[in-house]
């Protein structure tokens, strides 16, 4: 008479295909890029993280999350870290600003600002020469945004997002983390500059 239950060899083999399986459960993540074309990134060897200024709004303070911000700052540091840069607070190559939009009714427009999850925190560099720039209230709610901006210029080079993917009430690493490997990930791009 056969035996029920497997040998647990037989069992090992479809090991495998229940992690494949089991993958496919995870929600990817889409991110996108645009950058200046006629930047060559492989000069840029070292950055600093942008503190924001504090914009004139009257959105919901209790969205701001310090948790959050930490957590994407670190983040962030770590994956350029992993790509090769320094941080260096004191003489920068790049700056980094983040962000993630909210819906409109979870803080208020300005003109100058446009709205983001810091509740009208936003950072000041020029973005006019920046082909196909679109200000972070004209992304979908729960949108990360990356800029790398030149330190010596305050020209925003390149613009990383991931649509739609955070819930700002809520501080999920894994998901935050997922996003910005997934942005960074386009970073530098592999497009040689045009001259």
């Amino acid at each position: 008479m056969r035996n029920a239950i497997p040998p647990i060899k037989q069992w090992l083999y479809l090991l495998p295909v229940l992690l494949i399986g089991l993958s496919g459960c995870i929600p990817s993540i889409t991110a996108d890029s645009t950058y200046d074309r006629s930047v060559d990134f492989q000069v840029y060897r070292t950055f600093a993280l942008l503190e924001p200024a504090m914009a004139n709004t009257s959105a919901d303070p209790n969205l701001y999350e310090p948790l959050l911000d930490r957590r994407m700052r670190d983040a962030i540091a770590a994956e350029l870290v992993k790509k090769g840069m320094t941080l260096d607070a004191e003489n920068p190559d790049l700056l980094v600003a983040y962000d993630v939009s909210v819906a409109q009714d979870a803080a208020t427009a300005s003109p100058d600002f446009g709205y983001a999850y810091w509740f009208g925190y936003r950072f000041n560099y020029n973005t006019a020469d920046f082909q196909g720039y679109r200000p972070v209230a004209q992304y979908t709610p729960g949108t990360m945004l990356i800029d790398l901006i030149s330190a010596s210029t305050n020209e925003l080079l390149w613009r990383g997002v991931a649509e739609g993917e955070i819930t700002v009430t809520q501080t999920d690493e894994s998901k935050i983390r997922r996003s910005i490997i997934s942005i960074l990930s386009l970073y530098p791009p592999n497009q040689p500059p045009r001259r």
